[in-house]
């Protein structure tokens, strides 16, 4: 697992390359480069998930790490975000991103699938077609939310993710930090990008 995160196009599972790479190169980045920049625990934490997901026991968080070190020189592994510099901006997107940009600055190309955006194959939590699935969750029984529109879903779920949990993710795995890491320019174009995606269409353009 740390290799392949390391180093994705180490192994390109047959049919899953970038197209006319002959599965030499993989769509997946490097995520502890920028602009995603894992560092190893953040690292560390997703691989954990991935082992509670499927019901087996996880290796230590210690053990996770060396794997990684093993695959990550020091001198390309990110800072975790408490070791930064002073002064250093607490915004993972200023909005002026193109928003494929924005998905991978705030990582969500880590833990979502996300159609028409490089990279995105992430299965820790939903897939995001919002232009389909936002309008049948707000008329889910279960739904809690104050969301009246697609639009309004969207942004409910990136800013409080808990308000609806779909099934058969957990609650709490998603961080709840995103209204005050996100600027208002951003978080349009994230919301303006998945009310465009429908489930079965072709992805909007970038």
């Amino acid at each position: 697992i740390a290799e392949s995160h390391a180093c994705p196009s180490c192994y390109v599972v047959s049919g899953y390359g970038v197209k006319g790479t002959n599965d030499k190169q993989s769509p997946m980045p490097a995520i502890h480069k920028p602009p995603i920049s894992l560092s190893l625990q953040e690292l560390a934490a997703v691989d954990t998930w991935m082992y509670v997901r499927e019901g087996i026991e996880a290796p230590s968080f210690e053990e996770i790490i060396k794997s990684y070190e093993k695959f990550i020189p020091e001198a390309d592994r990110p800072k975790q975000a408490d070791d930064k510099p002073a002064g250093a901006t607490s915004l993972m997107a200023d909005g002026s991103e193109p928003v494929d940009q924005i998905f991978a600055k705030a990582q969500c190309v880590s833990c979502h699938t996300i159609p028409g955006i490089p990279g995105a194959m992430g299965t820790i939590g939903p897939k995001l077609e919002e232009g389909t699935t936002a309008a049948q969750r707000i008329k889910d029984p279960t739904y809690k939310g104050t969301a009246k529109s697609p639009a309004e879903y969207i942004m409910e779920s990136i800013v409080d993710p808990s308000a609806f949990v779909v099934k058969p993710f957990p609650d709490n795995t998603m961080p709840k930090v995103f209204g005050q890491k996100l600027s208002a320019g951003a978080l349009k174009k994230i919301v303006d990008y998945l009310s465009q995606v429908k489930t079965g269409a072709p992805p909007p353009k970038i």
